[in-house]
């Protein structure tokens, strides 16, 4: 059994083709799982005409928690042997779980990766040592859950940190790299991803964005004492990911507070290993210099580019 987990939050408009592409699939031995997270729309409406229509629908309701929250507690109702996340307002080809077993059961992966749009890569397999390069790196293997199929036991005694608002998927991913032994990846695009200007990574800029600090920070101490021969890649990834932060923060006005003083700190001890380490280009490594330093300059600058 595969188990499909789908956070609901304000999605009405979109949910039934999220899940009418889940319940088509072509792979029908499924468990699917959506939470309203206290929605304010039609959500929870649609959600149970929907679960009447197919028996593999199980529906639940919550006061409004967090993606976060959301998700531990939809780890806590799956059955299946294998999980995939789907957020509720993107929808996924019929055939995506067909696929995605069958490669599975080629070599008896632990997790089988496939593209989204705006990432390229072939068909490969990685040993676990692989995965976690590539992962520090985040080029290839990027942070997401929703284009990543997990063996489900992988996931016991996991937990998403609910203070972490941003950067809490690449987290979880990066606890279950701790525990894979062999990673399937394979060039097919299966999710199609819907640009909703609600969501966080959408709206305007807000300190919330801020604890991907805290998530990065935990992943470059795992690194230190786990593998330390990529301690620099993390670091230098640390600070790109807090590059990217700064400059959205930068360009939207979002005052030098406590938090964006403790990016900044970050990025100037740690921004020389982004090209170093090949990371990012020269260009992003000296932006990260410029927005550590002159960060009200950086906002200026890239409000001038920018339009």
């Amino acid at each position: 059994m595969v188990t499909i987990l789908v956070p609901v939050y304000n999605t009405a408009p979109y949910l039934r083709e999220c899940v009418d592409s889940l319940t088509g699939q072509t792979y029908t031995d499924l468990q699917i799982v959506l939470i309203n997270d206290g929605s304010t729309d039609d959500s929870w409406t649609v959600m149970r005409e929907l679960a009447r229509q197919d028996k593999r629908i199980e529906i639940y309701s919550q006061p409004n928690r967090g993606v976060a929250t959301t998700r531990n507690n939809l780890l806590d109702k799956m059955r299946g042997d294998f999980v995939l996340f789907v957020d509720s307002d993107d929808w996924i080809d019929k055939d995506t779980i067909e696929v995605l077993m069958r490669e599975q059961q080629k070599e008896d992966y632990d997790m089988v990766m496939f593209r989204i749009a705006r990432t390229y890569f072939q068909d490969t397999s990685y040993t676990q040592e692989q995965a976690v390069k590539l992962f520090l790196e985040h080029k290839v293997f990027r942070g997401s859950l929703c284009d990543k199929l997990i063996r489900s036991s992988l996931l016991d005694g996991l937990c998403i940190d609910p203070t972490v608002t941003y950067g809490e998927d690449a987290l979880l991913v990066w606890q279950v790299l701790q525990r894979v032994k062999k990673v399937r990846a394979i060039g097919n695009v299966f999710y199609h991803y819907r640009v909703n200007m609600d969501s966080l990574s959408h709206q305007q800029f807000n300190g919330r964005r801020l604890t991907a600090y805290t998530a990065w920070d935990m992943i470059c101490r795992d690194t230190e004492e786990s593998w330390p021969q990529y301690k620099d890649i993390a670091y230098g990834r640390f600070a790109c990911e807090m590059t990217q932060i700064l400059r959205d923060a930068a360009i939207n006005g979002y005052r030098r507070d406590v938090g964006i003083k403790l990016l900044q700190e970050e990025v100037r001890r740690d921004g020389h290993l982004i090209a170093k380490t090949g990371v990012s280009s020269r260009k992003m490594q000296s932006f990260a210099w410029l927005v550590s330093h002159y960060y009200n300059l950086a906002g200026r600058i890239s409000r001038l580019i920018k339009h």
